[in-house]
């Protein structure tokens, strides 16, 4: 999946992980992810953030219904998945 926005955080490239945006900067852009989808789910692993994914910014939802479409599992850097939480990072399919 292409073209999603990482709003709370910025991303790094070199390491694929999450770290803290730049001054003045409301959303990063987010490389190409792929999904797999799998029938058993993995048990989540240290370090990973569970990043809310919605289809537009208002989180609340709108006039067709919720906007939460699905949880992705970033890497969570030097700070701890907690961080990110209090942030309210999340991933954005449009803006």
């Amino acid at each position: 999946m292409r073209g999603l926005y990482l709003e709370g955080a910025g991303w790094d490239q070199r390491n694929s992980c999450l770290v803290e945006a730049e001054a003045m900067q409301l959303v990063c852009p987010v490389p190409a992810i792929h999904f797999k989808p799998s029938v058993t789910r993995k048990r989540t692993t240290k370090g990973m953030y569970s990043c809310p994914c919605y289809s537009y910014p208002v989180r609340s939802g709108g006039p067709g219904g919720p906007s939460f479409v699905v949880s992705v599992d970033l890497q969570a850097g030097a700070a701890t998945p907690e961080h990110w939480v209090k942030r309210g990072t999340a991933l954005l399919l449009g803006l």
